[in-house]
């Protein structure tokens, strides 16, 4: 496979664009905390906020917006240094910590405060801070396999998903270092959704390329562990959702998470990898809008 620099396949990343938000009312720009922060925006009613996880940006969730919309506003934002977001320079900030700081920020400039709050992987990681940094912004969290490995503790029967951890990592290394965009994407999506990129549309593949350089950051990034302690710290209503298809560490850590936090409810996706929302939306969606429809409206 060729050596594709991040910036070959920038037009056809605006192209894509285009078919990708078609459905959306509203796109604009949020400046919060130095940044500026792009967003979708479609509907009317209690807010949602989706926060999307690695290798992505707002346009993943394509196939939420609309059906959300129905019975509520929803906004999806790039996090930062995520397309079309500027891209992260040397002294590059992508802490967890960080990054709920960014959201409570966009959620006070937006005056939508509380706010159901629904985070894929390292956006779970980041609504979880969010919650604990500033609970009065949120009404309910719904998490889809959250980043969270601290939330396993130090069992021996959690050695196995270590060494997925270690091994998945190993992995990553290599590819980061070859500074092959599309061999990073398809190393990342083999772990966590195997065979979902091979069968993803050209438009969906340009999203994950073009955001390879926010995900090394991410990946690398400094990321103080999230224990059981602090989810039982949690005091909103929470769904955590989970897919059958996904790494055993991923759905383990979703098990964790929901037997830490209070009253949480645990809902496995049939037939979803890690990328449930995409791969499995309608009963993503089912399980969400059922969940919310017991909290706010």
């Amino acid at each position: 496979m060729s050596k594709k620099p991040y910036g070959a396949i920038a037009l056809a990343v605006i192209l894509a664009l285009f078919s990708i938000s078609s459905s959306v009312d509203k796109t604009g720009k949020i400046s919060v905390n130095g940044l500026s922060f792009a967003y979708v925006d479609e509907g009317s009613g209690p807010p949602i906020v989706l926060v999307h996880g690695s290798v992505s940006d707002y346009r993943e969730w394509s196939k939420q917006m609309a059906p959300f919309a129905k019975h509520y506003r929803v906004i999806a934002y790039s996090r930062r240094y995520h397309w079309p977001n500027l891209a992260p320079g040397k002294d590059a900030d992508a802490s967890v910590e960080r990054q709920a700081d960014d959201l409570a920020a966009i959620i006070r400039a937006m005056g939508i405060a509380p706010a159901h709050i629904v985070g894929h992987s390292i956006g779970g990681a980041v609504a979880l801070n969010l919650a604990l940094r500033h609970p009065e912004l949120v009404r309910t969290l719904a998490l889809a396999e959250p980043a969270v490995s601290g939330v396993l503790g130090e069992a021996p029967e959690n050695e196995a998903v270590s060494k997925e951890s270690q091994a998945v990592r190993a992995e990553m290394k290599e590819a980061f270092a070859s500074g092959d965009a599309e061999r990073i994407v398809r190393t990342y999506a083999a772990n966590v959704a195997l065979g979902e990129f091979e069968k993803a549309p050209p438009e969906v593949r340009q999203m994950l390329i073009a955001n390879v350089p926010a995900f090394q950051l991410d990946f690398t990034s400094r990321r103080p562990p999230f224990t059981c302690d602090d989810a039982r710290r949690v005091a909103v209503p929470v769904l955590i959702l989970s897919g059958d298809r996904s790494p055993m560490g991923l759905q383990h850590i979703a098990e964790a998470a929901a037997r830490c936090i209070k009253g949480a409810r645990f809902v496995t996706i049939p037939q979803a990898t890690h990328w449930m929302q995409h791969d499995q939306p309608q009963a993503f969606n089912d399980a969400l809008l059922a969940f919310l429809a017991g909290h706010g409206r």
